[in-house]
């Protein structure tokens, strides 16, 4: 007599479906299905080929503290998985710093005048702190409280907006998970104790694969397929159904615009979290409301393919200022010399918005021309030595965790419990700002859950309590 497997449905090819489909598919008595909506695996962390070069979307690392993971990950890519040391720098007033923040920097890079500004500024905001501390209600008084005001203007509230929006209406969360750098007490008990950077704030090396970051998810794809997974590729769904108080089923349109639907055990979430209300009809009318709260920023990245030596000082620089409509520069050959043909390389430029931001709708030529302009007082290259450029354009691509955010996601993380048999993971399934390590390793939990317990249950809230929610992001 055979037993019927368990059969598991996984929605999204991003690095955390994908690491739950692998894990998963480690099991013979777990059938899996993965569909994406997207003709290729990875997500946000694919790579691509263009003219000879080997681009990612945007910068990524690899760099864990997670116990376990990087062992997983260095079996996965063997030989493949490059050692580099990081380097990433911050331009103001025409200079450039390291970062996270070097007191020695601020009092010789700053003019004295500002120099001693920023540290009157720590000093009223610390004094504060100790007569009366209060809890930060935003991000904008987190990074004040930790860093004084005068730093804040200059730094963290411009590169806020660029990225996420006006920081007084930002979560404090946000900062906590977000900014790496230590607050200004800790960078002069460093100097004056000569120690290096923590590395759980900084990360002083990382791995990164040879033929750029898109090898994780193709190689996690092919494991995955060797053991029996189903990729349904180019593929939207339609409708969760629902049977008996959990997820039933999914129902999806194929290649050829047909709908079928798929029967399943437990479906694993890692697609838009809002995308949720649009999947269930049924669903109450608070979840919805929630659902309408929860907003990501888009992003547009700009490729400058060179003929040029490397042109930027460290592997990516940010650039606060508002002077540049763009947040960082980034340049592939940095992380790996073998992703650009001999002397040749490649920058990226990028930036978040909205849907109405113009630039979001703006087409490559105008947008280049803008951003030539904006990288003209640079210097790092001239207009004779550009290849190719072109835009990428990707909707959903930062978690803005505005005030109250909170609340609305538990609200939808409810639906856990409600149905029993489906689990919001990841950077767009769970709402979570997460580093590619901390993705991996929740699809690696999710999977892990699912065969050793069978339904959500207590186990499932204490793993998200315990681990998930305590993640931070290491620069």
């Amino acid at each position: 007599m055979t037993t019927q497997k368990k059969r598991v449905v996984v929605l999204g090819a991003g690095v955390t479906g994908l690491s739950a489909a692998y894990r998963l598919s480690q099991n013979p008595d777990t059938e899996v299905h993965v569909f994406e909506k997207e003709s290729e695996v990875g997500g946000l962390c694919r790579s691509f080929r263009e003219d000879g070069f080997i681009l990612d979307y945007g910068p990524h690392k690899f760099y864990t503290l997670i116990e376990g993971v990087l062992e997983e990950m260095c079996q996965l890519m063997g030989d493949d998985f490059l050692v580099r040391e990081k380097s990433q720098n911050l331009f103001i007033n025409g200079k450039y710093f390291d970062f996270p923040l070097k007191m020695t920097e601020m009092l010789t890079k700053f003019p004295p005048q500002k120099s001693l500004e920023i540290l009157a500024s720590f000093g009223v905001s610390a004094a504060k702190n100790f007569k009366n501390k209060v809890d930060p209600k935003s991000y904008e008084d987190f990074i004040i409280q930790r860093f004084g005001k005068s730093l804040y203007q200059q730094i963290f509230e411009p590169m806020a907006n660029k990225m996420f929006g006006n920081p007084s209406q930002l979560d404090p969360h946000l900062a906590e998970v977000r900014i790496s750098s230590p607050g200004l007490v800790s960078v002069m008990k460093q100097l004056l104790s000569r120690k290096k950077i923590d590395k759980t704030i900084s990360a002083p090396n990382f791995h990164y694969p040879k033929y750029g970051f898109g090898m994780i998810p193709e190689k996690l794809k092919q494991k995955s397929e060797a053991n029996g997974v189903k990729f349904h590729l180019g593929v939207k769904v339609k409708e969760l159904k629902l049977q008996n108080g959990k997820v039933s089923g999914v129902s999806f349109e194929d290649k050829s615009g047909m709908l079928q639907t798929m029967s399943c055990d437990d479906v694993v979430y890692t697609i838009p979290m809002q995308t949720i209300a649009d999947l269930i009809p049924q669903l109450a009318a608070d979840v919805r409301q929630a659902c309408r709260f929860v907003s990501f920023r888009h992003t547009i990245i700009y490729y400058y393919l060179l003929k040029s030596q490397p042109v930027l000082p460290a592997m990516w620089v940010f650039y606060p200022e508002s002077r540049f409509r763009f947040g960082r520069l980034s340049e592939m050959t940095k992380f790996s010399p073998y992703t650009a043909p001999l002397g040749h390389t490649a920058l990226m430029v990028d930036f978040t918005c909205d849907d109405l931001d113009p630039t979001w709708s703006m087409d490559d030529s105008h947008l280049g021309d803008l951003l030539l302009d904006q990288l003209k007082p640079l210097k790092l290259f001239k207009r004779d030595q550009i290849v190719k450029n072109f835009s990428k354009r990707f909707r959903n691509f930062y978690p803005v965790y505005r005030i109250g955010y909170q609340e609305r996601i538990a609200k939808i993380r409810s639906l856990e419990k409600e149905f029993n048999n489906i689990y919001f993971v990841g950077r767009l399934g769970d709402f979570n700002y997460n580093n590619s390590d901390q993705c991996f390793d929740m699809g690696f939990k999710a999977a892990e859950h699912i065969q050793t317990n069978g339904h959500v249950g207590e186990a499932w809230g204490e793993l998200r309590n315990d681990r998930f929610d305590k993640y931070r992001i290491v620069d």
